[in-house]
């Protein structure tokens, strides 16, 4: 009876030793998977807010030659499309701070600011 219970927990205790293995795998594949997004978002999403911050100009300037309707709906869009042109800034200023606590969080180690 005792050696069945000592195989069971050497056979529990060694399958915990497998799955942290295979759990370190993953937090590395995790880890350079959101390096790789925030070189993406840092790399896009600058560019799409300056497009969305001139579509707003165009939006705003264009409503200014039409009548009071059409130019409240293009106030309405301009001021949609600069909110997103800043929430697009916002992202890509935090991004580092986010990718570095996510990093920290997978592998274990705290927060690294230079994670990637």
């Amino acid at each position: 009876m005792k050696m069945r219970m000592a195989a069971l927990l050497s056979l529990v205790l060694s399958m915990g030793v497998i799955s942290a293995t295979s759990t370190s795998g993953m937090a590395s594949n995790i880890a350079a998977s959101l390096c790789s997004f925030k070189v993406l978002v840092m790399g896009i999403l600058p560019t799409l807010a300056l497009i969305l911050f001139l579509f707003a100009g165009l939006a705003y300037a264009a409503g200014q030659a039409f009548g009071a309707e059409t130019k409240a709906k293009a106030q309405g869009w301009a001021m949609s499309l600069l909110v997103g042109g800043i929430i697009g800034i916002v992202l890509a200023v935090l991004a580092p701070l986010l990718v570095g606590i996510f990093v920290g969080m997978s592998t274990g180690t705290g927060f690294i600011a230079a994670a990637c």
